[in-house]
């Protein structure tokens, strides 16, 4: 389903638009569709290894990088200048809820804040 929101917006996403732009526009528009309810997954393993691969996939396809090119994930990493962030933002999204419906200790305020 995502990637089906991607393609339908890549024109958008590959354009001459500057890089902090569409790295704001795929976060917002992609990850909202990929991490609808995250904070309630039970997230294994594969799912975390799915997850990233998820997010290197769209950073490719907005850099227009093909397998066929050999490029490593850092070396993608640093051409969008970010880092693995999908796993971080379901974790912060997950402590955010909890200190939201009250159950505030000292433990997850002090998640939140080195965040």
């Amino acid at each position: 389903m995502t990637q089906a929101a991607f393609d339908k917006k890549r024109p958008l996403f590959t354009s001459i638009l500057d890089l902090k732009l569409r790295k704001k526009l795929v976060k917002c528009y992609i990850w909202s569709i990929a991490l609808y309810g995250a904070e309630n997954w039970m997230i294994r393993a594969v799912d975390q290894k799915h997850l990233e691969s998820f997010e290197l996939w769209c950073w490719r396809r907005m850099e227009k990088i093909r397998w066929t090119d050999h490029v490593g994930n850092e070396k993608v990493l640093l051409r969008v200048k970010e880092q693995r962030n999908i796993l971080r933002e379901i974790i912060i999204g997950r402590l955010t809820g909890l200190v939201t419906f009250g159950v505030e200790t000292a433990f997850y305020k002090g998640l939140l804040k080195e965040k």
